[in-house]
């Protein structure tokens, strides 16, 4: 049970890279419009920014102290978007000379890198940015949402994605998008585990009844069930061990 439990952040994960490139591939079919990915941006970013999620890791014993970390939080946010807005026209052609394939490829291989090297131990933890003694080094890097390396690689890979859309409004609304899907939403702390089910599932309805589907569910039963399963078989196997190399351990006499 426990080394199904330590296997649900990877399948949270996998979740939401499958989310984030099924919204890239709607908006870039046209199967989805402007309006759309507004509106799911607009109700993510107030639930998350806004503190729907401080209420379920945190006692709000101050609530003053609380309302100025919103508004905190907000204004950090709002250095980001801005930027996204100017800088959009300019991603839109940022990818314009590369072939589909080469996109596929990259974006494909930043992603895997993602889920790679995201920092899984975090999962359902809030966010310890205040009573946390680390130094302000150490802060920076903690305070990144699975990793400098992780985030890196799924921001670059939404870059390039994003450049491939028809028009700079649609590249800022779906860079909204992957800021809130990799950097706000894994700050939710405790929430990621009870939401676990639902992301999940809007994960494989997205994918429809497909191949791509059936692998994805093969895939995180076996990364949920198969491996640990495998893995707790395979300990009868497990020897230890001995010979005259072990560690000495010396035992004290008493005199007398």
């Amino acid at each position: 049970r426990t080394l199904c439990h330590g296997a649900l952040p990877i399948i949270w994960q996998l979740s939401l890279v499958v989310i984030f490139v099924n919204v890239w591939w709607r908006m870039q079919r046209l199967i989805w419009d402007l309006q759309w990915l507004l509106a799911l941006d607009i109700v993510l970013f107030g639930y998350l920014i806004l503190g729907g999620w401080r209420k379920e890791d945190h006692k709000m014993e101050d609530q003053a102290l609380w309302d100025v970390l919103d508004v905190l939080d907000v204004l950090q946010a709002l250095k980001i978007i801005f930027p996204l807005w100017v800088l959009a026209p300019l991603l839109q052609t940022l990818t314009r000379s590369w072939s589909d394939d080469t996109i596929i490829l990259i974006a494909s291989s930043l992603l895997v890198l993602h889920v790679a090297s995201y920092r899984y131990k975090d999962f359902g933890k809030p966010p310890s940015g205040l009573s946390s003694k680390r130094t302000s080094e150490e802060e920076a890097v903690c305070s990144l949402p699975g990793g400098p390396s992780a985030l890196n690689a799924a921001i670059l890979a939404a870059t390039i994605l994003a450049s491939r859309l028809q028009t700079a409004q649609e590249v800022f609304a779906f860079m909204s998008f992957a800021m809130e899907v990799f950097a706000l939403i894994p700050r939710s702390g405790s929430l990621q585990g009870k939401v676990l089910v639902p992301i999940y599932a809007c994960a494989v309805a997205m994918l429809g009844f497909s191949s791509a589907a059936c692998i994805f569910v093969a895939a995180t039963i076996m990364i949920g069930f198969l491996s640990p399963a495998l893995f707790m078989w395979a300990q009868r196997y497990k020897t230890e061990i001995q010979g005259p190399w072990d560690i000495a351990h010396v035992i004290p006499q008493v005199n007398g």
